[in-house]
């Protein structure tokens, strides 16, 4: 039942962008993200923690859902970062497009860290994201490098896979 709620949402929500409002479901897809990486075990018993650089309409949204949603056992924390430089230790890095010519420095900074990179760009999974939002008219879709995600020490699931665009 869950698999079907999640595709339902991602074929039906995309429709709709401009009217909900693009920041609600970055930040919907962010929580989904989450839900459909596989963390290892000994992260279950931690908080998830997700740090947005560069965008608090985004953080805010997140916040809210982190209210009255979990993922799995794990308390969802989101964190706001004005530069590179702010952020901590974080199980998502979400770069927004204003800070995009970072990207390099960004993947750099998170070698040997189980991370997972999303970035407001399309593109970006070429410079090392593990995830990209790309809009095709008023659609929000998404690019999605498994082999990128898998060199953070992360699993991703098929189901991902399947209604992202892969860019391996």
């Amino acid at each position: 039942m869950r698999k079907i709620l999640f595709v339902l949402f991602m074929v039906l929500g995309t429709s709709t962008v401009y009217a909900q409002g693009l920041t609600q479901f970055q930040a919907l897809y962010i929580y989904n993200f989450a839900k459909n990486i596989g963390w290892p075990e000994i992260d279950n018993s931690k908080d998830l923690v997700v740090t947005i650089i560069s965008n608090t309409a985004l953080s805010g949204e997140l916040k809210k859902l982190s209210q009255t949603r979990k993922i799995g056992n794990r308390t969802v924390i989101v964190k706001d970062a004005a530069t590179l430089a702010d952020v901590a230790k974080s199980d998502i890095i979400y770069l927004d497009a204003s800070k995009a010519g970072q990207i390099g420095q960004l993947v750099n900074s998170q070698k040997g860290n189980r991370v997972l990179i999303v970035s407001d760009k399309g593109g970006h999974c070429a410079n090392g994201a593990g995830i990209s939002f790309v809009t095709e008219g008023e659609k929000l879709k998404y690019e999605i490098s498994k082999a990128n995600i898998e060199k953070c020490g992360l699993d991703v699931s098929s189901q991902l896979l399947q209604l992202g665009k892969s860019v391996d």
